[in-house]
């Protein structure tokens, strides 16, 4: 597919940036292979293709919520550098 210098402008000043003349060219013939194979994909029968958002077979493996017993509070309390009502007391941060 040709792309002419017009597109490649409007590209570029979309995306901010300043290209010479040499850079356009390039540029220009850059996306000209890359929407010459997009034609080529657009070609694919893909019918029966299920729409997927990842390639892999990925499941989510989730388990029973089992409640357990926690920590002791008084262990922690301990454990902590400042404890005030129930609470680990830490340096207020701002």
């Amino acid at each position: 597919m040709k792309i002419d210098k017009k597109t490649i402008e409007w590209i570029a000043d979309l995306a901010r940036l300043r290209l010479d003349p040499d850079e356009e060219k390039q540029i220009e013939i850059q996306l000209g292979k890359i929407l010459d194979y997009m034609d080529i994909l657009a070609e694919l029968d893909l019918d029966d293709v299920l729409p997927t958002s990842h390639t892999l077979g990925f499941t989510n493996v989730t388990r029973e919520d089992d409640p357990k017993k926690g920590f002791d509070s008084s262990v922690i309390a301990r454990l902590a550098p400042r404890w005030q009502d129930d609470h680990v007391v830490v340096p207020k941060i701002v």
